[in-house]
């Protein structure tokens, strides 16, 4: 019987074959067939709880709108995704804690007569961005027959509504959660007392010292067990939360070079000589390079480089004004004019219910604002002084061609017409100076990039492994820096735009050196060498660091015990001490509370111990502190510069070693314990 007649008569054999030849094509198909049995939608996990991919974009897009009206926009991404991860976190304690928000108090804090400072400080930042109040939104979405809305907008409104919502619940649970915490820990008066005698009572000493850097580190001798020994002891320093990916990376920035200056240079030349030539600034129109900004103002409202020139300018039309930061800025003088500055006006805010027409109409007709009927005025400002000049936009199109007298509205500006004007007078008009700002920004030219990519790709290409790319740095003119990533980070040592080379690490093996990356503007070039990589846990000693800083340590221990060896029992008191240790004798002020001592090292708190509990009278030492070997005693313990205040000395205590350290720190204690599994960089392309 043939092999085809088998088949026919068993078709299960047949599925089998189709389907291993299916699997084995959609295998070839793709290039990372593990991602077919992943969830495509969650971005990262928190103790089990997912976090969708569409909550990460609502979030970045969130903090994008804030970031970008403060003029910040990096690491949105990463920021989006820790504030998710730390949401996720806090609204677990609050629900083990038992926290909620009832429909009563969330009304009373949204709509209420008593609304909380947080609520109306949200609601501030809604008619900051041209949004409705909270008020208003609440008419909106519970009444949108009244404004004739349709069904989409008004279930826009609605949705907004309820998205106002959870964020003022979830602001009341937190405020909750906070009562919570400072009821908890309390501070005692022993707490308060405690932190005002440590920080008002001092203590004076006189002493002699001789550093610990005195000593040659080859008159010392420190066994691996001595520094295994110190690292045990500082391990909790070292405290890994996620794998980690050592690595050094160069930064090459794309700068002008000597051709692209001489180049700009001879163009900038060659405006100022059309532009005195030509009228207005058609000399650089339509070259792109040249960006040109017209200011009409009063002297006083100019930018400062250009009320500087006025003089000269006057006389000499053209000018070249300054050159920073590889900007050149040209001036064209183009005239004055005479024009309105000051103007004095009123408002009026008028309730919702009331009607605009017959309002502007009484007020048009003499009736004073006080005597319109009872609850039309929301808000009302009268005589209030502006400048339609000093680049205020909003005034000047507003009252620009408005007369003296009437009440009129503006809804193409204000997007009400609930919002009255009435223009009370314009100040006589003042001199505008017609002035043309003209930048040009010497930027590297293509072949300045090409030629920055190509050297950083030639040392790549030369230096091969991580040690390579590390010790050839300076001789080739760049400076290998250190930097640590995990599989959450989109960038590396935040530096902008190394997303590629952060991705390229947890994906490395050690000594591999990476291809050249650049950002999207070519602004900068960059590579970088894997050079370790930890697992979750503790950094080790191996780490050159970990084992730099803990070795440190060591030396400066075993220095000091040479110089207490060297110097015991050579003196009787500081000056015969001072005189054994050709050290000087010196007085200062130690107090408790703080780490730092005129004469010594800031943080050398062994010292800030020593002298605090030595006894007045006697003589202290030879003693090793964190950097020296002193002898002292004590002069004076100064009484307090002012008398306990249990009120100001307990907030004191909250602020540095209370609740509110513990605020501050609430989201590390809760990562602790946490199992966190953050995918943001399978979500993200190169």
């Amino acid at each position: 019987m043939s092999a085809l007649e088998q088949i026919r008569k068993r078709p299960g054999l047949i599925i089998s074959i189709l389907g291993l030849a299916l699997v084995l094509f959609i295998f070839t198909a793709i290039s990372n067939p593990e991602k077919l049995f992943s969830d495509p939608s969650t971005i990262a996990k928190v103790n089990g709880q997912k976090i969708d991919h569409s909550d990460f974009q609502k979030r970045q897009e969130d903090l994008r709108r804030q970031y970008e009206s403060r003029g910040l926009k990096n690491m949105l991404q990463e920021q989006a995704m820790q504030s998710l991860i730390e949401e996720n976190l806090m609204n677990a304690e609050l629900e083990n804690v038992g926290i909620t928000v009832t429909g009563e108090e969330l009304g009373k804090a949204m709509l209420g007569d008593n609304i909380p400072m947080a609520v109306q400080q949200l609601y501030w930042q809604r008619q900051q961005a041209g949004m409705y109040s909270g008020r208003q939104l609440h008419d909106l979405a519970t009444n949108p027959a009244q404004y004739q809305l349709d069904a989409e907008t008004a279930a826009q409104f609605k949705q907004e509504w309820i998205e106002l919502e959870k964020t003022v619940a979830e602001m009341l649970k937190q405020q909750k959660f906070q009562t919570l915490v400072l009821g908890a820990l309390p501070v005692n008066d022993l707490d308060a007392m405690a932190q005002y005698e440590d920080n008002n009572n001092s203590t004076e000493i006189r002493y002699a010292k001789v550093d610990v850097s005195s000593i040659s580190d080859s008159d010392i001798e420190v066994s691996d067990a001595d520094i295994k020994a110190q690292y045990d002891q500082d391990k909790a320093l070292y405290l890994l939360d996620d794998d980690t990916y050592v690595l050094s990376y160069i930064v090459s920035e794309v700068t002008p070079s000597d051709e692209d200056r001489l180049e700009a240079t001879q163009a900038v030349e060659n405006a100022l000589m059309d532009l005195r030539a030509m009228p207005g600034t058609d000399a650089v129109a339509g070259n792109n390079k040249f960006v040109v900004n017209r200011h009409n103002t009063a002297a006083k409202y100019l930018p400062a480089n250009l009320s500087d020139k006025l003089e000269s300018l006057a006389q000499d039309s053209v000018q070249q004004i300054s050159f920073y930061d590889n900007k050149y800025t040209l001036a064209k003088f183009l005239g004055t004019d005479m024009v309105t500055d000051s103007i004095t006006f009123d408002l009026v805010a008028l309730a919702e219910t009331a009607n605009a027409d017959s309002i502007i109409e009484l007020l048009n007709n003499g009736t004073p604002i006080s005597a319109l009927p009872e609850g039309t005025v929301a808000q009302s400002q009268e005589a209030q002084r502006a400048s339609m000049l000093d680049g205020n936009a909003q005034i000047a199109l507003v009252f620009g061609s408005a007369e003296e007298g009437p009440y009129f509205t503006a809804p193409d500006f204000t997007g009400s017409d609930h919002i009255l004007f009435r223009l009370a007078k314009k100040d006589a008009p003042v001199v505008a100076y017609n002035i043309a700002e003209i930048t040009y920004q010497l930027e590297p030219s293509t072949a300045t990039i090409n030629d920055t990519q190509s050297k950083l790709r030639a040392y790549v290409n030369n230096n091969t492994d991580a040690k390579a790319f590390v010790d050839n740095a300076v001789a080739a003119g760049y400076t290998a820096l250190p930097a640590s990533v995990t599989k959450s980070s989109l960038s590396v040592a935040g530096v902008p735009d190394t997303r590629s080379l952060a991705k390229w690490a947890v994906n490395a093996k050690n000594g591999q050196v990476s291809d050249v990356y650049g950002d999207d503007d070519k602004t900068i070039f960059f590579a970088g060498a894997l050079t370790n990589k930890y697992d979750k846990g503790y950094t080790p000693l191996t780490d050159p660091q970990v084992e730099a800083q803990t070795r440190s340590k060591v030396v400066r221990s075993k220095k000091a015990e040479k110089l207490l060896a060297d110097y015991q029992g050579k003196g009787t008191s500081v000056d015969s001490y001072a005189q054994a240790m050709n050290a000087k004798v010196d007085t200062t002020t130690v107090t408790f509370g703080q780490n730092y001592a005129r004469g010594f090292m800031p943080g050398d708190g062994k010292l800030i111990a020593i002298a605090t509990e030595a006894t007045p009278g006697s003589l202290t030492g030879p003693a090793a502190t964190d950097y020296s070997v002193v002898v002292l005693e004590v002069l004076n313990k100064n009484a307090p510069a002012r008398e306990f205040d249990a009120v100001n000395d307990a907030t004191y205590f909250q602020q540095t070693m209370g609740t509110q350290v513990l605020q501050r720190n609430f989201s590390q204690i809760l990562r602790a314990n946490a199992d966190i599994d953050n995918k943001i960089q399978k979500f993200f392309q190169d």
